[in-house]
């Protein structure tokens, strides 16, 4: 059998199976009694995508049999890739009797949602298609304050038979009822949310304990026939260093722009972009926001909001963080190329003049630099929520490799991603990110989902501390929903995924 240790670690028994992403770095595979008692070790081979891959397993043996652990960073050749993998191990015992088994991993790209989808069908009968499930709660990694904990699991389970039977957590029975929409649907096995479902659709619903000792959580759902679907969420533990309450210092760089000085090259006004900025500030200084003081929080918006302004904020407030303290830094309004240099992409700020983005805008490259060398808070967190409203506009401003790309968020993305650090960016590479009064009364969609998340929506775990792993997976989730899979944030959490970035109220 296969397991996955970063994905949850639980066998996999199906031919087939979703894993997370292409990302993953270790993988074992387990030969067990009684075959394992007449083979030996030599004789044992795996083979990843049809390369021979002994050289990555180590081989060890416990009670179960032969455990054979494999590191995918050896050699970059047996490295995942999107799409379809093949892992294959093969023996040969001491009679010269020969078994063999083979798992096709179909692996998302990195940063999709963390869940490991098996469907295990019936080898015969007329119907042998396993049902669909989707998940609306937990929407990802399963986070705990501490060693042992409650979790909320919701969804949805429907069958091309119309009959799901049952649906189980962890072994225990999921309470069934009708399903009456496809709400908030984020993680299944048909890749994105049905709608509308098919009759003899189910909900299901279940608070299940996890102790100390449990690694995943299982959702098993099986139709009428028999046949079966599994998704397996790995259990990820805060470490005891953010466990508690922070200690060190806070500090914020909040930037919201929507009146600009210049609009030549069809540059726009924003509706909502300093509304955003101001509602996360003033989060910010509330108790479940963390309590920034207003001393630590720089806050900048439409006229206040020049480059100038900005860089001296980047250089001379930002250093004062020691390395026990925390930054956080939102920015808001637009973000592009320069339209006589596309390969240079810049934050536009009030007094950015489009003619002259040299000269008037903040190069990406700079804000680089400053972290880099400037910065020495060992916790960073950045979200770029930049091409509200379609971004810039105009003939000149969007050429063939202008904002239509939108490449503003994926180099942002770059640029916060080292070890320690987290970012979330409003949107994908051609995508746009959208603003407008449905959102919480006026909001950029990517900062509505954002304050929602801060506020509580966000706690998957129920334990009343939303982590940064928490809230980077609402905010993709609810952000693609809300624009129907026009607008999917990017996701590039650090070594910092679980710490906490706000306290959800009590209910």
């Amino acid at each position: 059998m296969l397991e996955l240790p970063e994905a949850g670690g639980q066998p996999i028994t199906a031919a087939q199976a979703r894993v997370p992403s292409a990302e993953l770095t270790r993988i074992t595979l387990r030969v067990l009694r009684p075959y394992a008692d007449a083979i030996d070790y030599g004789k044992i081979h795996t083979a990843i995508n049809g390369e021979a891959a002994d050289v990555i397993f180590d081989r060890t043996s416990d009670a179960r049999g032969y455990v054979l652990r494999g590191d995918l960073t050896k050699w970059p050749r047996f490295k995942l890739k999107p799409g379809k993998n093949v892992v294959e191990v093969s023996a040969t015992d001491q009679n010269r009797a020969s078994f063999y088994a083979s798992y096709v991993l179909l692996a998302d790209g990195a940063g999709a949602a963390a869940a490991t989808v098996e469907s295990v069908p019936l080898t015969s009968g007329a119907d042998r298609q396993p049902p669909e499930v989707r998940l609306t709660r937990p929407a990802g990694v399963v986070r705990l304050a501490g060693a042992a904990g409650r979790v909320s699991v919701s969804g949805v389970a429907f069958d091309d038979s119309g009959v799901v039977a049952s649906v189980a957590v962890n072994g225990r029975p999921a309470r069934l009822s009708p399903a009456a929409g496809a709400r908030g649907l984020s993680v299944g096995t048909g890749g994105g949310p049905a709608s509308p479902l098919p009759k003899g659709a189910v909900s299901f619903e279940a608070a299940v304990a996890l102790s100390a000792n449990t690694t995943a959580l299982v959702v098993e759902a099986r139709d009428g026939a028999g046949n079966l679907t599994r998704l397996t969420l790995p259990v990820r533990r805060r470490e005891p260093a953010v466990s508690g309450a922070f200690k060190g210092r806070k500090f914020a760089l909040v930037v919201g722009v929507s009146r600009y000085r210049h609009h030549g090259g069809g540059l726009d006004d924003l509706a909502y972009a300093d509304v955003d900025a101001r509602a996360l500030r003033d989060f910010l200084q509330s108790r479940e926001g963390g309590g920034f003081a207003p001393g630590d929080i720089t806050y900048l918006e439409n006229e206040q909001a020049t480059v100038e302004a900005v860089r001296g904020a980047l250089n001379d407030f930002l250093p004062a963080a020691g390395p026990d303290d925390l930054i956080l830094i939102f920015i808001a309004g637009h973000g592009g190329p320069d339209p006589y240099d596309p390969k240079d992409l810049y934050f536009v700020l009030h007094d950015t003049k489009t003619a002259d983005m040299r000269r008037t805008a903040l190069p990406m490259s700079e804000v680089q630099r400053t972290l880099e060398r400037r910065v020495r808070a060992g916790r960073l967190v950045v979200f770029v929520d930049t091409c509200h409203s379609a971004g810039l506009s105009g003939d000149k401003f969007v050429g063939a490799r202008g904002l239509e790309n939108n490449l503003i968020n994926l180099y942002a993305a770059r640029l916060f991603s080292e070890a320690g650090r987290a970012v979330l960016t409003s949107s994908d590479v051609n995508e746009v990110s959208q603003e407008g009064p449905r959102w919480g009364g006026g909001h950029g969609v990517f900062t509505w989902a954002l304050l929602e998340g801060l506020r509580g929506a966000a706690d998957s775990n129920a334990d009343r501390f939303v982590t940064a792993g928490e809230l980077f997976d609402f905010v993709r989730d609810r952000v693609s929903a809300e624009t129907g899979g026009g607008q999917n944030p990017r996701v590039l959490p650090g070594l910092n995924a679980d710490l906490t970035l706000s306290v959800a109220r009590a209910k």
